[in-house]
């Protein structure tokens, strides 16, 4: 007998029917080795973090800023420096006579020549409309002058004018700066401090002048107070207006990550108020002085406004042009060398500020 008999034919599948060894499976139902992701449920390997909160964090606690101004962070990698703006303020950076880093020194100096020159020419048409009794010339002038130089007069007083004045500017600033600090942070005090400032503003030098003389009597301490007065308004108004202008969701991000409160004012509150306290300052600065020197025309018996004074009393004009000249010279001179280039860096802190929000 045959292992493997035949069916019989009437059993045998038609042939369309017929099974294969192998059948096809049926696409849809069969499981794919990687079946391919569904994109919104998909979990990412390296989720990508929240722009906002994650770079400032990292800001906080990696970066700092070196003194040439190059962003470094803490391994010591160096970042492109702040790129400034070709012209933010020509005259707010470079001043009124211009940047005499970019300058010939002729070119630089001759503003103040023209100054100069200018001053010399009044004088001399003064001296033919009047007379030189009453308007001496140019000549007689610088005489004077250099005999006041050669004597010492002219170095001690105007000294003196320039210390009583930085005094009283400093202690604005320091006055001036904590109330500007206090009023920026917090409503309630700006709004008890701005009435205060504003009524100083609002009185012209020569109140505080007779209020002081009044109250201490003639001495350094009529410029002094008169300096602090008329100085004060402009260091609080400009040290407020910086601090409100502060990123208050970078200050939140400090107190989130306990970044300590020594970074947060070396890495942000400082570098925010710096354009607007030294735009205050260069002002406070050519302000000063000319306080001082009225101050002391009235409430002292040294320094250049006094000397002015004396001169007038005794009808010495040449000693009273020469102090006048001097008192041109010191301007100038400040504006040179101390308030230009502080109007420079504030422009160009500010630029900094406007190109990298």
């Amino acid at each position: 007998m045959p292992n493997n008999p035949e069916p019989p034919s009437d059993l045998k599948p038609e042939g369309g029917l017929t099974p294969t060894a192998d059948p096809a499976p049926i696409a849809s139902l069969t499981p794919e080795a990687d079946p391919a992701p569904i994109a919104g449920l998909t979990p990412e390997a390296d989720p990508a973090p929240i722009a906002g909160l994650e770079a400032d964090a990292g800001l906080l606690r990696d970066t700092y800023f070196d003194p040439e101004g190059d962003l470094k962070t803490e391994a010591g990698e160096s970042e492109p420096p702040f790129a400034l703006p070709d012209r933010p303020s020509q005259i707010g950076r470079d001043g009124l006579f211009g940047n005499p880093s970019k300058l010939s020194l002729i070119q630089a100096l001759s503003p103040y020549l023209i100054a100069l020159g200018l001053w010399a020419l009044l004088l001399f048409l003064s001296s033919l409309l009047f007379g030189a009794a009453l308007a001496p010339g140019p000549l007689a002038v610088l005489k004077t002058l250099a005999k006041l130089a050669f004597q010492g007069t002219l170095f001690v007083d105007m000294a003196q004018t320039v210390l009583r004045a930085l005094v009283g500017v400093l202690l604005a600033n320091l006055v001036g700066g904590l109330l500007g600090l206090a009023a920026g942070r917090a409503g309630w005090a700006l709004r008890i401090t701005a009435p205060l400032v504003a009524s100083l503003q609002a009185c012209p030098p020569i109140v505080w002048v007779t209020i002081v003389m009044v109250w201490a009597g003639t001495g350094s301490l009529v410029p002094v107070a008169t300096v602090f007065a008329a100085t004060l308004p402009f260091v609080f108004s400009n040290t407020a207006q910086g601090v409100m202008g502060l990123e208050p969701r970078i200050l939140a991000m400090g107190k989130l990550y306990d970044v300590p409160a020594t970074r947060v004012w070396h890495l942000f509150i400082l570098p925010g108020i710096a354009p607007f306290w030294l735009a205050g300052l260069s002002a406070v600065l050519a302000t000063g002085w000319k306080a001082a020197a009225v101050a002391e025309f009235l409430g002292s018996h040294t320094g250049v406004g006094a000397k002015i004074y004396l001169s007038y009393q005794g009808l010495h004009m040449e000693d009273l042009q020469a102090w006048t000249l001097a008192l041109i010279v010191l301007g100038l001179t400040l504006e040179a060398a101390v308030i230009t280039p502080l109007r420079r860096k504030a422009a160009g802190l500010a630029a900094r500020g406007a190109a990298n929000p």
